[in-house]
């Protein structure tokens, strides 16, 4: 349990000091994902090798898992990281963390439509209840006017999906080659398609001892360290109790903006929250 619940605050403090990053140095959210991913893939490939003597490579000699894992690399692992990071720029942490908790509502549409079954009474009243809440955290309750910009929410809504698709594609690479390879490796590939779009070595932003410590706050605590907790939980607790640890991440993040950020949260953004972190952790019980 307590491996489960620092992942959850490593991830939360991850938000927080990409926040620092990307709002007071002025770094750029495709050069921070670009430098993070690659740095956290190969954390998480050196562990995962200390860890688990096998062949590094070998998920490599199978065409069908190298191409899911070159899927997964992009479209799972770089589409998370690049919409978190950028909705924290058009908004704060707090919302990149709430909106992105969002994202088992694509799985249930994905697992209804795969089974050829309509999702639940329940299961659409907390989809409705998450679809409320975000609208009072985006407008602060007054429809005609957003106070988060839009981009915040697309790209939210981006990393949502992304999350989805992180969770449903490397299922059965997972099992075989297990989940530190997995995910260190996706992370390198998307860290090599994020550097095509930014190389790291354009760098943006202003370094000091203070961003870097925070740059690798990001990289390594809010990533390899978490995912590394996270994974070690699992030899303790079931999946099903992980998750429900570790879905503080978004009540943390909030706690961290007001206290650091100074951020104004009155009590209809305290009800969207609640609306979507309550159904959302009902929501994650029937997957």
């Amino acid at each position: 349990m307590i491996y489960a619940a620092s992942a959850a605050a490593f991830w939360a403090i991850s938000g927080i000091s990409g926040q620092i990053l990307l709002q007071q140095f002025s770094f750029t959210a495709n050069w921070l994902v670009s430098a993070r991913m690659l740095v956290s893939g190969f954390v998480l490939i050196l562990i995962s090798q200390g860890s688990h003597k096998g062949n590094l490579f070998a998920i490599f000699k199978n065409p069908k898992d190298a191409l899911a894992l070159i899927l997964f690399g992009i479209f799972g692992m770089y589409a998370v990281q690049a919409g978190f990071f950028q909705t924290i720029a058009f908004s704060n942490a707090s919302f990149a963390t709430i909106i992105q908790f969002t994202g088992p509502v694509f799985i249930i549409f994905y697992e209804g439509f795969r089974q050829r079954r309509w999702p639940s009474f329940q299961t659409i009243f907390l989809l409705l209840l998450t679809f409320v809440g975000i609208l009072l955290l985006a407008t602060h309750g007054n429809l005609h006017q957003l106070i988060v910009p839009k981009m915040a929410i697309i790209m939210g809504l981006i990393a949502a999906l992304a999350i989805a698709i992180y969770s449903i594609l490397p299922r059965q690479l997972i099992s075989d080659y297990g989940s530190l390879s997995v995910v260190g490796w996706g992370m390198l590939i998307g860290g090599t398609f994020a550097n095509l779009i930014h190389p790291f070595w354009h760098p943006t932003g202003t370094f000091t001892l203070f961003s870097v410590s925070q740059f690798l706050i990001v990289a390594i605590v809010g990533t390899a360290l978490s995912f590394f907790c996270y994974s070690q939980s699992l030899r303790y607790i079931s999946p099903s109790l992980a998750g429900i640890l570790t879905a503080v991440e978004p009540l943390l993040s909030l706690v961290f903006s007001i206290i650091i950020f100074q951020m104004a949260f009155g009590w209809i953004e305290w009800v969207g929250f609640l609306m979507v972190f309550c159904s959302i952790l009902l929501i994650q019980k029937q997957l």
